[in-house]
């Protein structure tokens, strides 16, 4: 699943936070001084893993920063979700958002749901013996450095721990999940794991399949051909049809007929076909392909772009081939677990919480804390944009966050 954030939570998340305060202080913290919650005190459990408020609220503002981004660059380009809006632009947090729930609540259970799943994926590491390596420990602390180095000093860099409102401790633990969940891919891989996932269940997640595409429409313009064109078409895809019904050797005869006759303009990239999921290719083709067993032609199916005929191949042998393939599908199968049921218990203490009042506050606290220690123009070679701002290097990339494992915590 794809997001867009803050470049300043996002900075977080990529980066590297430095250690927090220790436990004999009394609490503290742009959290702290809006919630009243000791940033330590647990505030949500997972199957008994406990999590402490920071993390929670950390999450809480992410989803809202998401949001906030993602709705407030579609009204902009195409004036959609107006009505999220009031009349000085602000999103109103507390606006019915996907049925009944406002777009606060809708928030909070999106920080809640990514909350549980990275919980997931340290229960399911220590259930199944996995553990960050060496390796990852010096990729995590080969981040930070790079952070620190990017901002210039480590006074600028702690300015922007305090800002966020989170601890190292809690960095590397979200941090951490990432290296967790490639791990726990690896034992999906690993035939010798509990985990393991054998080819022949792929296809749960996964078609493999060829087409022939007689388009009825320009493919450049995407204008209709003229009905005379297209029955042309039509009648050309039943004379195919026919002779792949005839053949002796069916996939020879169809690799030969497609090669020479589909006019899929993705065909140089894909010569032997695509493996999809569901939602990523058009309903009528899509459909159609999860219909047939693997070795079995379709009919002439139609679609917006024009006549197909789809011929279901091997998914397991192509697997057997693409090692990058088969690794994306076994990420899905381990996300498909991890979103599965915990038993999740709340503290009372977060239960009120409202997401939209408690991220307004935040952003006016982290908005008056950014511009306390804004340094002067040119000093430390920052070049006056402003970080905490959507793409602030106007590269137009969408920040990532560590952890992000097939855009499952959305």
């Amino acid at each position: 699943m794809k997001k867009w954030i803050s470049a300043l939570l996002a900075l977080v998340l990529t980066a590297g936070l430095c250690a927090g305060c220790a436990e004999s202080e009394p609490p503290s913290g742009i959290y702290y001084d809006i919630t009243g919650l000791d940033p330590k005190e647990t505030v949500m459990e997972v199957d008994g893993n406990t999590i402490p408020a920071e993390q929670y609220l950390y999450w809480v503002a992410y989803n809202c920063s998401s949001l906030e981004y993602n709705l407030g660059m579609y009204n902009s380009l195409y004036g959609t979700y107006g009505e999220l809006f009031d009349e000085n632009g602000a999103l109103d947090w507390n606006a019915a958002f996907q049925g009944e729930v406002t777009l606060g609540q809708y928030a909070k259970s999106q920080a809640e749901e990514a909350v549980r799943f990275y919980a997931n994926i340290e229960n399911m590491a220590q259930a199944h013996g996995v553990a960050l390596t060496e390796a990852d420990r010096a990729a995590m602390d080969g981040t930070v450095a790079e952070v620190v180095e990017q901002l210039g000093s480590e006074e600028a860099f702690q300015n922007n721990l305090d800002q966020m409102g989170i601890s190292r401790e809690t960095y590397d633990r979200i941090s951490s999940t990432t290296y967790l969940f490639d791990h726990l891919v690896d034992l999906v891989l690993d035939e010798s794991s509990e985990l393991f996932l054998p080819l022949e269940s792929y296809g749960q997640y996964a078609a493999y399949a060829d087409h022939i595409l007689l388009a009825t429409k320009d493919l450049t313009t995407y204008t209709d051909l003229d009905e005379e064109a297209v029955s042309a078409k039509r009648a050309k895809a039943e004379e195919l049809l026919a002779q792949l019904q005839n053949a002796e050797d069916v996939q020879a005869l169809f690799q030969e007929l497609a090669d020479a006759n589909s006019e899929d303009t993705g065909r140089a990239a894909n010569p032997d076909g695509y493996v999809f999921g569901r939602g990523e290719m058009v309903e009528a083709f899509e459909d159609a392909a999860f219909s047939l067993q693997p070795g079995e032609i379709s009919g002439i199916v139609e679609s917006d772009y024009g006549y197909h005929i789809i011929l279901r191949k091997d998914l397991a042998q192509k697997l057997e081939q693409d090692t990058e393939k088969r690794r994306e599908l076994a990420e899905e199968h381990l996300n498909s677990i991890l979103r599965g049921r915990s038993e999740v218990v709340y503290s009372d203490k977060i239960s009120s919480l409202d997401a939209g009042t408690f991220y307004v506050a935040y952003s006016a606290a982290a908005a008056a804390m950014e511009a306390a220690n804004a340094p002067a123009e040119g000093e430390n070679g920052t070049d006056g944009a402003d970080p905490s701002t959507p793409d602030a290097a106007g590269d137009g990339e969408q920040p990532v966050t560590p952890g992000s494992t097939g855009g499952t915590a959305e």
